[in-house]
């Protein structure tokens, strides 16, 4: 039996609904850490299409792209 399914085992033997809650977070916490570099499908969509922008010359200067963000900031 390897380190995982002993865990498993164990873990279903538990009954304390506080101790169960402090090891979800633990492993939830470890998850977080674990896959915080991966992107989601939104974000590399994102991504793609202002590469995509950028290779087509659809691009602002640094004044103007801060311009435009003071602008959508105001609103």
């Amino acid at each position: 039996m390897n380190v995982k399914e002993r865990i498993k085992e164990l873990i279903n033997d538990i009954n304390d609904p506080q101790l169960l809650s402090e090891l979800l977070q633990a492993v939830e916490l470890e998850h977080k850490i674990e896959h915080m570099d991966e992107l989601t499908k939104p974000e590399k969509h994102a991504i793609d299409h202002g590469i995509a922008d950028a290779e087509a010359g659809n691009l602002h200067s640094s004044s103007e792209a801060s311009r435009l963000v003071r602008e959508w900031l105001r609103k």
